[in-house]
């Protein structure tokens, strides 16, 4: 069967081709690619979230700052009320003076979390400056590599086109249902065509019923392995 022969021809130059894609794949270079890619994704996620973190931070700073602002406000009209002797009785002193003491200890302790905040925004910050560094270095590495990655695979890439110019002239001669079987079938193994090995199939060594090995012989229809799937074909038969 004429499409047979045209099809295993097809499986030798894309299996070609898959050798040169592995070869790609492997390379030193890519490897250091992606290792810097799955690095940047991962410090690209945590920065999103540590600025969010950041604009939280700096939102309570300015709160707290503004309740430290409002407590002062209210300590400077109480020194005024005293200033200007406006109260009639002693209680009325007295309960000045306490409502004093209570701002100043407010205000105290909202100064105290003022600064441990502010210190600590001040070291977050730092933190994110740091990790914004090493990305901008990693981005650099990654586009240096990216160069010798790409001169390394200018002749496979060569190779590739050239391969896939013999494989595609192939393929004109093979009809798109066979060749979606074929697509579907190296979807999950491969080789996808394979010949009879005695009474085996050559893709995965389980024997087959005679019957099964009788109808690849004759050559006159597509047969295949009811084990692993994989497109039978005899040798002999095709090339006699």
């Amino acid at each position: 069967m004429e499409r047979l022969a045209t099809l295993w021809k097809y499986q030798e130059i894309d299996l070609i081709m898959d050798q040169y894609i592995q070869e790609k794949r492997n390379c030193n270079s890519r490897q250091k690619l992606v290792k810097i890619r799955d690095y940047l994704i991962k410090q690209e996620e945590t920065l999103m979230s540590m600025d969010k973190d950041a604009v939280r931070r700096s939102n309570l700073l300015s709160k707290l700052q503004q309740d430290c602002d409002e407590i002062d406000k209210q300590i400077q009209e109480r020194i005024k009320k005293l200033e200007s002797e406006e109260f009639d009785t002693l209680s009325e002193l007295e309960e000045l003076m306490t409502e004093g003491i209570q701002l100043k200890d407010s205000i105290a302790k909202k100064e105290a979390e003022l600064k441990r905040l502010a210190k600590d925004l001040n070291n977050f910050q730092s933190k994110l400056n740091s990790i914004r560094g090493r990305v901008a270095k990693a981005k650099k590495e990654y586009q240096e590599i990216k160069k010798v990655y790409d001169k390394e695979v200018e002749g496979i890439n060569k190779k590739l086109a050239e391969q896939k110019e013999k494989r595609d002239e192939v393929e004109k001669a093979i009809s798109k249902e066979l060749l979606s079987k074929y697509k579907n079938i190296k979807a999950g193994r491969t080789p996808v065509i394979t010949p009879l090995i005695g009474n085996q199939c050559g893709g995965c060594f389980m024997s087959l019923a005679s019957l099964v090995v009788q109808r690849v012989k004759e050559n006159k229809q597509i047969v295949e392995c009811e084990n692993c799937g994989r497109i039978l074909f005899d040798k002999e038969s095709i090339s006699g």
